[in-house]
């Protein structure tokens, strides 16, 4: 799951407490994501889609492939092939529910299926 978050950094630090912020979450639902869990409420899917559009991983309707490899080639020490296939296995995941495709995204990165 730590490739779904690009290096960290003050500006990233800056992003996440507005996402907080825009996101009414708590530092509960902080926490969550800040150590990359599966989100359980619709608040800590919502700060992990303010997160991912931060990043422009996602558009807040689907999975952006491309910018996902951008962000994740700037890390260094990451497998870059593992990086593709999760890409390749995440392109395409789609949702209306910005709040719901960030669960779908956090789900298709780890390897797990939402039911």
């Amino acid at each position: 799951m730590m490739i779904i978050a690009s290096a960290y950094s003050m500006s990233e630090e800056n992003a996440f407490k507005a996402c907080i912020e825009q996101e009414g979450a708590s530092n509960v639902d902080a926490d969550v994501v800040r150590k990359l869990n599966v989100p359980q409420t619709y608040t800590q899917k919502c700060l992990y889609a303010c997160m991912f559009e931060q990043s422009g991983t996602s558009d807040g309707q689907q999975f952006d492939k491309e910018t996902f490899l951008a962000n994740a080639g700037k890390m260094a020490n990451v497998d870059q092939k593992a990086v593709q296939r999760m890409a390749d296995r995440c392109d395409g995941v789609e949702n209306d529910d910005r709040c719901e495709l960030a669960a779908d995204i956090v789900a298709c990165l780890s390897g797990r299926k939402r039911s």
